[in-house]
């Protein structure tokens, strides 16, 4: 415990240093760095308890600033990125550029999805457009449900129905052998859905120091990082869980009515594989048959 200790309190004190030593850098524009086991908050003042791995969210904003240096991401100790989909009627044009990207990488992969949902027919629809879409992507960390908060005013929505369409997409998207999380801020999360009713991990989003939320196993700290690779400003998130070992990356998925192979997190395609007693073939768009 003793050697415990005087770890994090070095930890501490560098942060600390660093803060004095580079005054012109704020704390909202700080890589929060990684040190002797510990996250260090911007500040330099405290530790991040329980963090595990740094990401980013890369939206068209990142790529309309300038080329993302995927291979630089690392270096700024990024380990994992949420990539924007957009909504089901309007996907981000740089949706299949940035997973590519970031598969090359070798970084992990989630995926953001905004609902404008009415019903829950609606976003189990939403759930069937985002899976169609993600499963030929190599997909290791969550993917995020977020309510359109502007579509959930105008269409009038209540609290109970609200809850009820986050359960029936993030249901599906769950069934279909993914992970989910459902993005929200404090007053969101808080005010205008019922999450003591969803047994979904949560992705929490708060500026600052502050964090806790159950079920949080991402939170986004700052929309004003400064990562390497990336032009301007991006949304800095960490982990507080190891999606890897709680998410199974190989095995047989049921996507929309249809049955997919999956070998560490990627759609087995064009090949032929052995699985348990029986040897199957699997063409370009990963449908299957037994050759024996």
């Amino acid at each position: 415990m003793k050697i415990k200790r005087r770890g994090r309190m070095a930890a501490l004190g560098m942060g600390v240093l660093l803060a004095i030593l580079c005054p012109c850098r704020t704390w909202a524009f700080d890589p929060w760095i990684y040190l002797n086991g510990y996250w260090i908050s911007a500040d330099g003042k405290s530790t991040i308890e329980g963090a595990l791995k740094k990401g980013v969210t890369i939206t068209k904003y990142q790529n309309k600033s300038g080329k993302i240096q995927w291979s630089q991401l690392s270096e700024d100790s990024i380990s994992f990125v949420m990539v924007r989909l957009g909504y089901s009627d309007d996907k981000d044009p740089y949706f299949e550029a940035n997973m590519l990207g970031a598969q090359k990488a070798d970084l992990d992969i989630g995926v953001c999805f905004y609902s404008k949902a009415a019903s829950v027919e609606e976003a189990r629809r939403e759930a069937a457009y985002v899976l169609d879409t993600v499963k030929d992507y190599r997909v290791s960390y969550p993917i995020a449900f977020e309510m359109d908060a502007q579509e959930a005013q105008d269409k009038n929505l209540s609290r109970e129905q609200i809850t009820r369409q986050t359960d029936a997409f993030c249901d599906a998207v769950e069934e279909s052998g993914y992970k989910v999380v459902v993005f929200g801020d404090n007053e969101w999360l808080n005010q205008h859905v019922e999450m003591r009713k969803l047994p979904y991990d949560v992705w929490y989003s708060r500026y600052g120091m502050a964090h806790d939320f159950p079920n949080r196993t991402l939170w986004r700290c700052t929309d004003r990082a400064a990562v390497k690779g990336i032009e301007g400003s991006v949304c800095l998130e960490f982990a507080f869980v190891n999606y890897k070992n709680i998410f199974q990356g190989t095995g047989w998925r049921e996507i929309n009515g249809k049955k997919y192979y999956f070998e560490d997190y990627e759609m087995v395609k064009d090949t032929g594989v052995r699985i348990g007693e029986e040897v199957y073939f699997f063409d370009r768009d990963g449908n299957w048959r037994k050759t024996r």
